[in-house]
């Protein structure tokens, strides 16, 4: 049986725990600031929510990793894939993300009406709306692609390329807290997964991510002009399927999957970061924070 190097091995245990962290922090920050909110009969605003989660949960554990694993701005860009992409990929990118939000919904549909659960943050004015792209539509593209695609996928990648796509994919849907939507999340993650590995730059991933959630916004905002025009909106969401497929299919036929490394097997790989203390308590924590928020 293949074994995991003592470098790797402490690696390896270094992202769980990191992870872990990120869990941890993101979970009660958004507790606390939805406590707040309700104490003052007043929520949150979602956009300020997210900076103020994404400043103390991404930010802080990444730092810290980065200063025990000893990654500088020039091994961070040869480990995580920091490389420039063409404006030409920076375009396929956005569509396909724009696109996707379509896909997204069309796969959580079924779920979100067995349990009735369709929540989704809808901007109140336009000044909000223009905060929220920036907030919510830049912040977790940049801070979730960093972590997920380039440290978790990217390290694990040297090991194994099947199961950093498995496991990076499941803690990124994880990591978003909403059950209801974990199969959309798991195949954004697989599709962002397949982005970085293609087109060999995680800022094509970053792309991609932000134009998914500018998309989400603009359809919450605009969500009730599309509740009084069915048939357009059907038309919509088919143009938004089938254009997402047609580029992907572009994106696919211009870029070239990169060699698969199998130092060791992907199931003891899968098996050693499924099965630790730390993964086990994050998805604890994401299962307590889903079930706290639903009650509360």
């Amino acid at each position: 049986m293949a074994t995991v190097y003592l470098r790797d091995k402490q690696k390896l245990r270094g992202i769980r725990w990191m992870l872990l962290a990120v869990t941890a922090i993101s979970m009660l920050t958004m507790f606390v600031l939805r406590m707040i909110g309700s104490f003052f009969e007043d929520s949150v605003p979602v956009y300020l929510e997210s900076l103020i989660t994404g400043l103390l949960a991404y930010v802080v554990p990444i730092a810290i990793y980065a200063k025990l694993d000893g990654i500088t701005a020039q091994t961070a860009a040869e480990r995580f894939c920091l490389k420039k992409c063409s404006r030409y990929m920076i375009v396929l990118a956005l569509i396909m993300g724009v696109c996707f939000q379509f896909v997204m919904i069309a796969v959580n549909l079924p779920f979100n009406m067995i349990f009735n659960s369709a929540e989704s943050y809808t901007p109140g004015s336009a000044a909000e709306l223009c905060a929220a792209m920036f907030v919510t539509g830049i912040i977790p593209a940049i801070f979730e692609e960093f972590l997920f695609r380039g440290i978790v996928l990217g390290s694990m990648s040297e090991l194994n390329s099947r199961a950093a796509v498995i496991f990076s994919t499941v803690m990124f849907a994880l990591m978003h807290g909403d059950l209801y939507s974990l199969a959309g999340y798991i195949l954004m993650g697989v599709v962002l997964a397949s982005v970085v590995n293609r087109s060999e730059s995680l800022y094509a991933a970053m792309v991609f991510h932000f134009g998914n959630n500018m998309a989400a916004l603009l359809l919450g905002y605009f969500n009730s002009e599309l509740i009084y025009e069915p048939t357009a909106t059907i038309k919509l969401f088919a143009a938004g399927i089938v254009g997402f497929a047609a580029v992907f299919g572009i994106f696919v036929s211009v870029t070239k999957k990169r060699p698969k490394n199998n130092k060791i097997k992907a199931s003891v790989l899968l098996g050693q970061s499924f099965v630790s203390i730390p993964v086990l308590l994050c998805i604890a924590i994401t299962a307590a924070a889903e079930i706290l928020i639903r009650i509360l």
